[in-house]
């Protein structure tokens, strides 16, 4: 692996702590179970659909489609998750953002991208495990499919799609809101960033034309950065700034002091609440 992109490519594990209570009785058949007293709410049950569809460029996407309980038409953000990670879309499903957009009104689509999850690869001949930088460069067209889908479904307001992306998926969003600017009302970006060997930025709408980011906001950890030796690194805040200068219509949160990447960003509420904001702005 390339010494640039090994922070970028790391594999992920979500981690779910599970809490069990067992009681014991005595002969008799009663079992008395006691525990803190939890107040009651009302409750809310989400429609979570698996599904299927394709890419101009002949790529077969899994995805993972959540629907608000209420009838009629609803604003809908596509979700672009890191490149490299096991879990692929179940990232999204595992993190609080999933639900959180679902609570606020918005349709959710989760993406597994070409190479990850149930998705696979163009069919050239080559191994279906092997996932190349043209690939990563293509993976804008899985959002192209995804946008698509939802507008054949009545459940969305085809006038109000957004999308957000983690990590490399922040890249993968950013160059989606290039390529589709008349079908993405608003973009968000958690920690972007990916270089080549030669340190050169990769996955940032090379050779699309027309290209028009806009709407994008990019959040970032002020010392979140990618080691190369002693004296030189490789800033994802200075990768999103430079993001931001090119994109009509930025917004660029970095957190100080702070070197989480991607999804460890929701550990602060304000990330969540600025995805949140932006969202209800430009949708």
């Amino acid at each position: 692996m390339q010494p640039a992109l090994s922070r970028a490519l790391r594999s992920w594990m979500p981690l779910v702590a599970l809490a069990f209570v067992a009681g014991c009785a005595d002969d008799s058949n009663d079992v008395n179970v006691s525990g803190p007293d939890f107040p009651t709410g009302p409750g809310r049950v989400y429609n979570v659909e698996s599904l299927v569809f394709s890419t101009v460029d002949g790529v077969f996407v899994s995805a993972s489609y959540g629907k608000v309980a209420s009838t009629g038409s609803h604003p809908a953000v596509i979700l672009v998750h890191e490149v490299g990670v096991a879990a692929a879309r179940q990232e999204w499903l595992s993190s609080r953002v999933f639900e959180a957009l679902l609570e606020s009104g918005y349709n959710v689509l989760a993406l597994d991208l070409r190479g990850h999850g149930g998705s696979g690869l163009p069919a050239d001949g080559r191994a279906q495990n092997v996932l190349l930088v043209t690939d990563l460069e293509a993976m804008h067209l899985e959002v192209r499919a995804a946008i698509t889908w939802l507008r054949t479904q009545g459940s969305t307001d085809n006038a109000r799609i957004g999308v957000i992306g983690n990590g490399i998926g922040g890249n993968i969003a950013y160059v989606s809101m290039g390529a589709f600017p008349d079908d993405l009302q608003a973009g968000i970006a958690l920690s972007p960033g990916f270089w080549d060997q030669e340190l050169q930025p990769l996955v940032v709408g090379g050779g699309i034309v027309p290209f028009a980011p806009h709407s994008m906001l990019y959040v970032v950890g002020e010392t979140d950065q990618v080691s190369l030796s002693a004296t030189q690194s490789l800033s994802y805040a200075g990768f999103s700034s430079a993001l931001a200068s090119i994109t009509v219509d930025p917004s660029l949160q970095i957190f100080t002091g702070v070197s989480k990447h991607g999804l460890a960003l929701l550990d602060s509420p304000e990330t969540l609440r600025l995805m949140l904001e932006w969202l209800q702005a430009h949708l």
